[in-house]
């Protein structure tokens, strides 16, 4: 007896719905294969529609992922901002992308660390090495890493670290394990 209240309950509930919706589609007017020839075609295109959402861009393929996984990296350091020349510099130099922000991020946590009109982030010459800006820096670190390491066969952080920071052979090799591990954040990002 239960049973059978309960789905006479449902049945009123749901029933009422169900014919208003089958009344409004039986009430809609019919497309036949004359009106369909008074139908333009409309080509959509980026412009023809609003597409961003509080500065965000929706809807625009993004072929080169690079520029915003430094970014990401970087968020927070004064190197943020450079992320998209960081990587037109490495394809410049054809050195690794993750390397000029990675080698920021060890020596000076981005340029966190550093009297910030030295724009030396990467610790040239012990700190020493006075850029005129980041763009001077990003420039002048990506040549230098192509001619003093790339073309001399050091490509990896092991062996760019015998030249860059000797003395971490002494620690073991920390330096370039931490380079390692930057690049490991970038390719996860």
């Amino acid at each position: 007896m239960l049973k059978k209240l309960a789905v006479l309950s449902i049945w009123f509930i749901l029933t009422p719905p169900i014919i208003l919706l089958s009344a409004f589609i039986i009430t809609q007017p019919k497309v036949t294969a004359s009106d369909q020839s008074s139908f333009q075609a409309v080509e959509i295109t980026p412009s023809s529609f609003e597409n961003t959402i509080d500065g965000q861009v929706l809807g625009v393929e993004i072929e080169d992922t690079r520029p915003l996984i430094v970014s990401n990296f970087l968020k927070g350091t004064p190197l943020e901002s450079y992320s998209q020349q960081i990587v037109e510099t490495s394809d410049k130099y054809n050195i690794d992308y993750r390397l000029i922000p990675a080698i920021a991020m060890k020596e000076s946590q981005g340029g966190l660390a550093i009297d910030q009109s030295t724009h030396n982030a990467w610790g040239f010459e012990n700190g020493k090495t006075v850029f005129t800006s980041w763009d001077t820096a990003i420039e002048s670190v990506g040549k230098t890493l192509k001619t003093k390491y790339v073309e001399r066969g050091l490509t990896t952080p092991e062996e760019i670290m015998t030249i860059y920071a000797p003395p971490q052979l002494l620690t073991g090799g920390k330096w370039a394990r931490d380079i390692n591990f930057f690049f490991s954040q970038m390719e996860t990002l």
